[in-house]
């Protein structure tokens, strides 16, 4: 079993799909279906303007080139798209700026869009299992066993290629309709709508076709699974690999055709033979087929017990529909009201704020004051809390911590504050500490900000002392002028301004 990965590589290429998932997710699908319609535009590139054109012309969609060169660059963006490196020729700068741009289909986006439609072409209908497969897988194993180390050698490389390619293709085309075949099939048995005509339709066919269907299987398992442990695939490969191969520009091999690696025959073994631990793929289709049964049995019993009623529940909604659909209003409303249980609202009057006045009944839901229901009520319907109250978290040792810090922060600041008013006077030339810089700085912030705009004279700022003292800073404008303070921290240069305490 491959590992689940959550690489960024790997996110990074599903972010590929986005475009036909989003809002403007019409227009991303026709800009795709410009470069991947036909061949054509495999190995071209396109500016916006053409591709314009081309929405308009072949798809009906009238879209301006600028907004197409933006759902471009979206694509580029998400790797299905990419700027090809072809310079453009232009005769105007009208034209180059219309054609600077020219787009190219990457190979994730070819292998994105086929997978997106083929989607969009999907439908519910029950797809037959291509069981005609087996036989042609049967005789290709048996025309590779034939092949000894004389045929081996003379047989042509390309020839046994091909024999290998078209096994696996009809191998990959079998287990492709088995899967759509049971995941349809899955869909239909779990319905509860079934009515007995559909029912005995369905019958009829899924029986007969279930049982020739694992007849099939059950004819093919033994041989099938004797020619693969008798077939060696090493020497098939070496000999339909040789010769002159693709190589990538990294140096390796290019990836060939399925069924021309290793890997892919251990694939095919376990589908036949199974693996140890685990049966093969092909015992769990025929156990799958015995669910199958019992589920059309449990369809059938449902039907058998129910002799006085209709069981499917289509039915009963299409007939209700048609009585909804022959009735006038007031006879819909009382049919609504019988067939769900649902009544008109009735508006109880309640006090919606503490302080105003309770709605009346006869106001409206749309213009009535929003009452405040707890959580509890609006999620559960229920309106005690649920589980215990929480305990009461002691926080007495943090706030006393945080107390004594405070504390400590308030003595040093007005340690520095003592500090700066023993230096009264002029504080060019003073050596401070660094508490006693910082109160400085901060008088000095606030003399600038009382100024209110550029200083044009004296600016005072002023902090209180624990003593009931003041100290004062008033920074004055003198061009020219430097005023130099000293500290631990380094040297505080103020150009064009005086400062002095007082």
């Amino acid at each position: 079993m491959r590992a689940v990965t959550a690489a960024p590589y790997d996110k990074l290429r599903l972010t590929a799909l986005r475009y036909a998932v989003n809002d403007e997710a019409e227009q991303y699908i026709a800009v795709m279906r410009v470069f991947t319609d036909g061949t054509a535009g495999l190995l071209s590139d396109l500016s916006a303007r053409e591709v314009a054109d081309r929405l308009g012309t072949d798809h009906g969609l009238e879209l301006d080139p600028d907004l197409v060169d933006a759902r471009l660059s979206y694509l580029v963006q998400a790797g299905n798209l990419a700027r090809s490196p072809r310079e453009s020729e232009a005769r105007s700068i009208r034209e180059y700026l219309t054609t600077r741009s020219r787009y190219q289909l990457t190979q994730r986006g070819e292998l994105v869009h086929r997978q997106v439609e083929e989607l969009l072409g999907a439908t519910d209908e029950v797809r037959e299992v291509s069981t005609e497969m087996l036989g042609g897988i049967l005789s290709g194993l048996r025309a590779l066993r034939a092949y000894d180390q004389q045929a081996l050698a003379e047989v042509d490389p390309d020839v046994l290629a091909g024999q290998v390619a078209t096994l696996f293709a009809q191998f990959e085309r079998l287990v492709t309709s088995t899967r759509a075949f049971y995941a349809s099939l899955s869909q239909v048995l779990t319905r509860y709508d079934l009515g007995r005509e559909d029912f005995q339709a369905f019958k009829s066919a899924l029986i007969d076709y279930l049982q020739r269907f694992v007849d099939q299987v059950a004819r093919s398992m033994p041989p099938v699974a004797e020619l693969l442990s008798q077939l060696d695939p090493e020497p098939l490969l070496a000999r339909a690999n040789a010769g002159a191969r693709l190589i990538n520009l990294d140096g390796t091999g290019a990836r060939r055709s399925t069924g021309l690696d290793a890997a892919d025959w251990q694939d095919l073994r376990i589908w036949f033979l199974g693996a140890p631990g685990r049966r093969s793929d092909a015992e769990e289709v025929r156990a799958l087929a015995t669910r199958a049964m019992r589920a059309l049995f449990v369809n059938l019993r449902r039907l058998a017990t129910s002799t006085d009623r209709e069981v499917s529940r289509y039915a009963d909604l299409v007939r209700l529909a048609r009585w909804f659909d022959a009735s006038d209003n007031e006879t819909a409303a009382a049919l609504w009201a019988s067939a769900f249980g649902l009544y008109p609202c009735r508006h109880l009057g309640f006090v919606a704020d503490a302080d105003g006045e309770p709605a009346p009944p006869t106001s409206s839901w749309w213009r009535g004051a929003v009452a405040d229901v707890p959580v509890m009520l609006r999620a559960s319907g229920e309106r005690k809390a649920a589980g215990q109250t929480a305990r009461r978290e002691d926080f007495s040792a943090v706030k006393a911590q945080r107390l004594r810090e405070r504390a400590v922060a308030e003595a040093e600041r007005a340690a520095a504050l003592e500090e700066l008013r023993s230096e009264a006077g002029p504080i060019s030339g003073r050596t401070l500490s660094d508490s006693a810089r910082v109160q400085l700085l901060e008088l000095h912030a606030r003399a600038l900000s009382a100024a209110s705009g550029p200083l044009r004279g004296p600016a005072r700022a002023t902090s209180a002392l624990p003593d009931g003292g003041r100290v004062c800073l008033v920074v004055t404008p003198a061009p020219g002028t430097i005023t130099a303070i000293r500290s631990p921290a380094g040297r505080l240069l103020l150009h064009d301004l005086q400062l002095e305490l007082t």
